[in-house]
């Protein structure tokens, strides 16, 4: 199963190298907010603090823009209807996507974490081992969550507006969390192993659940 989730994985990022549509709205987000908060916040005595909640934010709003574009590309196609009939376990759908999902989170990522460093953080901002395991950890649990509903949305008309519907309620504990980890890592804090601690947690409780709930949900 693991070898055919790696080669749906694959497939997933040699369609988004030719089309490039993913990234590319992903990147655009992440740099427009990354400009609006600059001018909105620049000078203001909490601006450290308030620019770790609005990374976040543009974190979680650009993996929405990356989840609506999910199955879109193999449902236009006709691909899926072939995938859901291949003899593979439907586990590894699920997994190729977030594989996926998790690979064009790191592209805009290490963009975007760069770029907030430099222009709200510098040399008094967090230390950056936890952020960076935080960052980690919230991929994993945003793309297993939001993988899972996008399979769900897919198949209903309404699949642009159903998605965030569900995956914002779903993702906030963990996002709430990340923020935390990521204010508690600044210099004075009391440490983001907790918040880490439950970020691990929560990963592995949505991962298993997907997991074994997708060849249930994506149908017969």
């Amino acid at each position: 199963m693991i070898r055919d989730a790696l080669v749906l994985a694959r497939k997933d990022l040699l369609l988004e190298v030719r089309r490039r549509e993913v990234v590319l709205a992903m990147l655009q987000y992440v740099i427009t907010t990354l400009v609006v908060i600059h001018f909105a916040i620049a000078g203001a005595g909490s601006s450290q603090k308030a620019a770790a909640g609005m990374l976040w934010a543009a974190i979680l709003f650009t993996a929405v823009l990356s989840l609506n574009r999910c199955f879109a590309a193999d449902q236009e196609e006709g691909a899926l209807d072939a995938l859901l009939l291949a003899p593979i376990d439907r586990a590894a759908i699920w997994l190729g996507k977030v594989l996926a999902q998790i690979t064009f989170l790191l592209i805009m990522e290490a963009l975007a974490l760069p770029a907030f460093w430099l222009f709200f953080f510098g040399e008094k901002g967090p230390h950056p081992l936890p952020v960076i395991g935080a960052v980690l950890l919230a991929n994993i649990g945003l793309a297993a969550i939001g993988v899972l509903v996008a399979g769900l949305a897919q198949a209903t008309r309404a699949r642009d507006v159903l998605l965030p519907v569900l995956f914002l309620p779903l993702s906030i504990p963990l996002v709430i969390a990340a923020v935390t980890a990521t204010l508690e890592s600044f210099p004075g804090g009391s440490g983001a192993q907790e918040s880490l601690q439950f970020l691990a947690v929560f990963n592995i409780v949505f991962v298993s659940l997907a997991w074994g709930t997708y060849e249930h949900l994506s149908g017969e």
